[in-house]
């Protein structure tokens, strides 16, 4: 029988201007469902570009869910509604990083999956708050 196979995806959205801490908002909303903006390539971690996520899901229709209720939280933390003007999500088979925030992993903060990781570092690590 086999186990869950999990694929890493990268989702890259735009919010219509609207209240100041949507986006610390949403941000915060999504790392609770599994979205995280820090990412772990071979040996450092790197800050994505503005308003894109990571994540470890099952499949396609698993990380559009979890964005969706991130959303859907956070306008019921800032109390309006909030316009997604655009969204694309893909998996992520082959890649290439540059950022200008990057730093080797931090002991106190790695964990035993590259994804819990990186939530550790975004959630803890001065370097890569939002």
């Amino acid at each position: 029988m086999g186990g869950i196979f999990v694929t890493d995806y990268l989702v890259t959205y735009d919010l219509k201007e609207g209240a100041s801490n949507q986006w610390a908002e949403f941000v915060k909303q999504a790392e609770l469902v599994g979205l995280v903006y820090v990412f772990q390539g071979t040996s450092k971690l790197f800050r994505l570009a503005n308003t894109t996520l990571w994540g470890v899901f099952a499949d396609t229709d698993a990380v559009t869910a979890a964005f969706d209720k991130a959303l859907t939280a956070t306008e019921k933390v800032i109390g309006r509604k909030i316009t997604l003007e655009k969204r694309f999500i893909t998996a992520i088979s082959d890649w290439s990083i540059r950022s200008d925030e990057n730093k080797a992993p931090d002991s106190r903060w790695t964990k035993t999956t590259k994804f819990e990781t990186c939530r550790a570092h975004q959630k803890n690590d001065p370097f890569f708050a939002y």
